[in-house]
């Protein structure tokens, strides 16, 4: 039923030109009313936006005008919010891939970083290579050629260590190792590196020094730090080591020639050792 319809009813219904509900139309007269009810002040709705409109449809608008302005009038927060929607939706969508692309360059960054620990350090000890090793004598001689000062490398090889490794096995060796590293490592300065450059031979760089003799106190330090009994696995240890010394000028001018003189060094320790 109609806007129209519903008040042609009541004014019939007023005048008497309709005869008396009966009981069983009563339902239906209440429905009527609860419509009409809800008909007036949509009405006067529906006259407001008009009136409010009444430039862009005409000074009588028609009740079509008025609920397509009303529906293009409901549909403009409809429209807003869906488009929000959709703009908070790429805007998450945005977000999460910005995480995940942020993730992915952390662990990239972290893998790099491992691959180059892995390259420059020792993997048993994580003491430098000789790579790294031989990059930082050669820094440390362009420093010492600047600053007229000396440097000096210690070169040190266990005596029988692959005793060691068969009376108790490989991995108690390893862990000989591993606290071996400690001790030279405490014995020296913390601006010295000591370097891991094969099985049992280590090398030490002295990035300053006054001369040979000074060079000399230390070994004799490392030495005594190293013939110090070790405690692997409920055994005592007794390692014996040889190390020998090199010192920039004298010995040699580049990282070559300082660590094979200190090499030739330490052999011919090794070998006073075994005819004493």
């Amino acid at each position: 039923m109609t806007v129209l319809s519903l008040a042609t009813w009541v004014f019939d219904r007023r005048q008497g030109a309709l005869p008396l509900p009966v009981e069983r139309d009563r339902s239906a007269e209440s429905a009527l009313r609860r419509q009409l009810d809800w008909a007036a002040p949509a009405g006067a709705a529906f006259a407001m936006l008009a009136a409010a409109a009444g430039t862009a449809l005409g000074d009588r608008p028609t009740v079509f005008n008025v609920l397509a302005l009303v529906g293009a009038l409901a549909m403009v927060p409809l429209l807003f919010r869906g488009l929000a929607t959709r703009v908070q939706a790429r805007l998450d969508a945005a977000s999460i891939e910005r995480g995940i692309l942020q993730a992915e360059l952390d662990a990239a960054g972290k893998a790099k970083e491992k691959l180059r620990n892995l390259a420059y350090h020792d993997d048993l000890t994580g003491l430098p290579n000789r790579g790294l090793l031989h990059d930082r004598l050669g820094l440390a001689i362009a420093h010492s050629l600047r600053e007229a000062s000396h440097l000096a490398v210690l070169f040190l090889d266990l005596d029988d260590f692959k005793a060691v490794n068969d009376s108790l096995g490989h991995g108690s060796g390893d862990r000989l190792l591993i606290e071996l590293a400690s001790r030279i490592r405490s014995s020296v300065r913390a601006g010295d590196t000591v370097a891991r450059i094969g099985g049992d031979e280590f090398v030490v760089l002295l990035d300053t020094v006054t001369g040979a003799e000074d060079a000399a106190r230390v070994a004799a330090k490392v030495l005594d730090a190293v013939r110090a009994p070790f405690r692997i696995e409920g055994h005592d240890i007794a390692v014996a080591a040889s190390v020998g010394v090199s010192v920039y000028p004298r010995d040699g001018t580049s990282a070559e020639e300082l660590v094979r003189s200190a090499d030739v060094a330490m052999y011919r320790d090794k070998h006073r050792e075994k005819v004493n």
